[in-house]
């Protein structure tokens, strides 16, 4: 019997902003349909106190790719954004044990 505890490692992403700032995310899930790619992502913290204290927005985003590079672009359809947000978030969910909250608007 394996007495190693399994430690969470996570899939951190580099973003460029439109200023050149690097900003680290983590990526929580994916979701790939025949034609699109998408993924939810939250901002990477991996300072204790920040972990335990932080606000977890996530953020639902659209991959795509031009000129060989790939870029993350929010969902302009509002129908789209709807679908595809359901279904990450249930993902998420599930991975994490976790209820989404979604805010009043």
């Amino acid at each position: 019997m394996d007495n190693e505890k399994e430690f969470y490692q996570p899939d951190i992403i580099s973003v460029t902003d439109d200023n050149g700032n690097e900003i680290l995310f983590e990526l929580l899930e994916r979701y790939e349909t025949e034609e699109d790619v998408y993924v939810a992502i939250t901002e990477y913290r991996d300072d204790a106190e920040e972990i335990v204290e932080a606000d977890y927005e996530v953020v639902i985003l659209k991959v795509l790719e031009e000129n060989g590079e790939e870029y993350l672009a929010e969902i302009e359809d509002e129908m789209e954004y709807e679908q595809i947000s359901d279904i990450l978030m249930a993902k998420v969910e599930e991975k994490f044990d976790v209820e989404y909250f979604e805010p009043e608007q």
